[in-house]
């Protein structure tokens, strides 16, 4: 049976494993030895796992994959993980992250993390060794610092950390990038490409969908099954998920007054950008600001 409070929050789900770290919004495994038996697997989470030892076969998305040492899986949510065969000598590293605090570190660099994760479907990144090294490194430091018994971590150091890390990921992601260069997109993945990047680059995000649709020449309806399509995602999931972090950002690193953000991010007024905020974010722009 799943572990229950894996399932909870939606992560995935892992036999015999215990998180060494968990704040609602990152979770790190320091040992994985197998994932759970209860496929198929379907997490809400990003899940970046790193092959220490051993091999492991998965289907994902119903293609077969090997990892072998060196080897990171990249498994974004709603990513269909199931048929696992392993050696009893694997064992893997793992941290887990929600989706805005990927969106969040990653905010200028998310264009590069959708293209490969959603349109080019990359979802094994082979490192070298000089790389892998380094992520070692990087979960070594942010282990301690999550773990330190001396001091609460500053939330700004491990916002610093774990975003260094992810770009680190995003280099190696444009290196292997160059793979698809000549390969032909479907009319499908780039309307889709096309609308992430264009969610992405607007500075108010939260319109109609009817507009992004209309920049594509389609109807929404249509986007939002390309959306469904490559990222079990809806148009209006994929709006929502990019105002709240804007929010977030905007709440958490600027010195606008919460009227100006409300005018900045396209609220008619103070009580409907209030009410959205309550509504996806669980409390009020000034709760949220004051949050530690």
């Amino acid at each position: 049976m799943p572990n229950p409070i894996n399932d909870q929050y939606g992560y995935i789900d892992f036999n015999n494993s215990v998180a060494n770290y968990n704040d609602g919004d990152v979770v790190i495994y320091d040992h994985v030895e197998a994932l759970s038996q209860s496929f198929p697997l379907k997490p809400k989470t990003t899940l970046l796992g790193l092959c220490c030892k051993g091999k492991i076969s998965l289907t994902v998305n119903g293609r077969e994959m090997n990892f072998e040492p060196g080897d990171v899986f990249v498994c974004p949510p709603n990513v269909k993980v199931e048929n696992s065969r392993y050696n009893e000598e694997f064992d893997c590293k793992a941290i887990v992250l929600s989706d805005h605090i990927i969106q969040g570190l990653l905010r200028d660099r998310m264009e590069t993390w959708n293209h490969m994760v959603y349109i080019n479907k990359t979802f094994k990144m082979t490192l070298s060794e000089s790389c892998r090294q380094e992520l070692d490194l990087y979960y070594a430091l942010l282990r301690s610092k999550l773990l330190s018994n001396s001091r609460t971590p500053s939330f700004l150091s491990m916002q610093s950390l774990l975003r260094a890390l992810l770009l680190d990921l995003c280099i190696v992601l444009e290196e292997i990038s160059g793979v698809f260069e000549d390969h032909r997109f479907s009319q499908g993945k780039m309307l889709f490409n096309r609308f992430l990047s264009s969610l992405s680059k607007s500075e108010v995000k939260r319109q109609p969908i009817a507009t992004y649709a209309g920049q594509l020449a389609i109807t929404p309806k249509y986007l939002t099954m390309l959306c469904l399509k490559y990222s079990d995602k809806t148009a209006s999931d994929w709006v929502i998920q990019y105002t709240c972090e804007d929010i977030r950002f905007y709440l958490r690193n600027s010195n606008l007054s919460i009227k100006e953000i409300s005018a900045k991010l396209g609220f008619s007024n103070m009580s409907h950008f209030g009410s959205y905020v309550r509504k996806h974010m669980g409390m009020s722009p000034s709760e949220f600001r004051h949050r530690k």
